[in-house]
């Protein structure tokens, strides 16, 4: 992305879509272990949210390194998120639970992200 594209799509535009990135693979693993309730021996996983944010916010606040050589690694946000097991067996109401907190937090997202870009939009239109 150019300077122009850096400011215009801050940090915090940044955050959102990552944050909504995690959700989403949040609710899959929340519903694979809702799905897989009855299987024996199942053990239910979950996404440590606030671990990987607070990891992202490590990297973007590391100072940005540029990339000389088509053979490094690239910069931005690592895109594995992984599970940890939560349990022993799968507790349907917490897992339900889980999952609508989830969603709520990613619509909570969805709705800051449409407010930031109708700021953007706004100030596109010369605040008309």
């Amino acid at each position: 992305m150019n300077v122009l594209g850096k400011k215009i799509f801050d940090r915090t535009q940044d955050l959102l879509q990552r944050s909504m990135d995690i959700r989403t693979s949040r609710q899959r693993v929340l519903s694979s272990n809702i799905a897989n309730s009855e299987t024996p021996d199942f053990a239910p996983r979950d996404i440590p949210f606030e671990k990987i944010m607070e990891r992202t916010i490590a990297l973007q606040s590391a100072i940005g390194l540029k990339r000389t050589h088509e053979k490094h690694l690239p910069g931005g946000f690592p895109s594995e998120i992984d599970t940890e097991k939560s349990g022993e067996a799968v507790n349907i109401d917490q897992e339900m639970a889980k999952l609508a907190e989830n969603n709520l937090r990613f619509q909570a997202d969805v709705q800051a992200l449409i407010r930031k870009l109708e700021g953007l939009k706004y100030a596109i239109e010369g605040g008309k």
